[in-house]
């Protein structure tokens, strides 16, 4: 596999089109016959405030060992999950929702996503493709890295403390501003009776609505990541299972947050073309 895969990441995502503030979209310039096995479209889903750079570690890999496959990356800040309107995200998908909407129905289509933040914009898309054609988003394979945790106060300010200031002064301002945000967020939920986002999320990702029982799962996650805890993710996969979803797991045991690819990036990739080649 360390053969196909590329030495070097683009800066970002330069040669995607972009298509709005957070979806970016890559159409094989020549026409390359499909391999077999290869999806027609990867769509994948970055962790709260990752960077198109950030992404390109994955698409540039999925550039290579599927280059016949059309690639949508969309990422997603700490502001659209925190602060934005419903009708505001919906907005801020259009573009890849219009790309879904016009999917052939045997398109094959891989799912990747990361962290809350890939996997609650991943539940958005999936809901708004429900409400439009009363079917479960067209999943043939899905990815899920670093995800889905529970809403706890220490992993949680960690995960938005990535995209704090470097200044020391705003830096502690804006610690302080998240610490409160955080207690206004959780009484906010309590009063409503509602779900939070993260529990909604874990809720949604095994609604059959929403995602079908016929697409297997990769679960990546890690014993070090301390945003999202590896007992989280395995009681995932255990409802799933019991639900009729067909679920795999690599538990790693050093890699951080979202950080499986830096420690062992041919492991990370084997369980990407491992869950493919089990559906094609």
């Amino acid at each position: 596999m360390s053969s196909k895969l590329p030495s070097k990441t683009p800066v970002a995502l330069e040669h995607f089109v972009r298509l709005s503030s957070s979806v970016f979209y890559h159409e094989p310039t020549a026409s390359k016959p499909k391999l077999s096995p290869s999806p027609d479209l990867v769509f994948i889903t970055g962790w709260m405030d990752a960077s198109p750079r950030n992404l390109a570690k994955y698409t540039a890999g999925y550039e290579t060992l599927y280059p016949s496959a059309r690639i949508i990356a969309i990422t997603t800040t700490s502001i659209d999950a925190a602060f934005l309107s419903h009708s505001t995200n919906i907005k801020r998908i259009k573009p890849a929702m219009d790309i879904l909407f016009t999917l052939p129905p045997s398109s094959e289509v891989l799912v990747h996503f990361f962290s809350v933040g890939g996997a609650w914009t991943t539940c958005l898309v999936a809901k708004t493709y429900r409400a439009k054609t009363g079917r479960p988003l067209p999943v043939t394979g899905m990815v899920l890295d670093s995800t889905p945790g529970r809403v706890k106060y220490a992993s949680t300010i960690r995960a938005f403390a990535v995209a704090l200031p470097k200044h020391p002064v705003l830096n502690a301002l804006t610690s302080i501003g998240i610490r409160i945000m955080f207690f206004l967020y959780i009484f906010a939920y309590w009063i409503s009776g509602k779900l939070d986002l993260i529990a909604q999320t874990r809720a949604d990702l095994n609604d059959r609505r929403y995602f079908g029982i016929d697409a297997p799962r990769m679960y990546i996650y890690s014993e070090a990541d301390d945003k999202v805890a590896w007992e989280y993710v395995e009681e995932h996969m255990d409802e799933a299972r019991a639900l009729g979803y067909v679920v795999e797991g690599d538990r790693w045991v050093d890699s951080t947050h979202c950080g499986h690819l830096l420690v062992d990036f041919e492991r990370y990739w084997k369980c990407v073309t491992t869950l493919w080649e089990s559906v094609s």
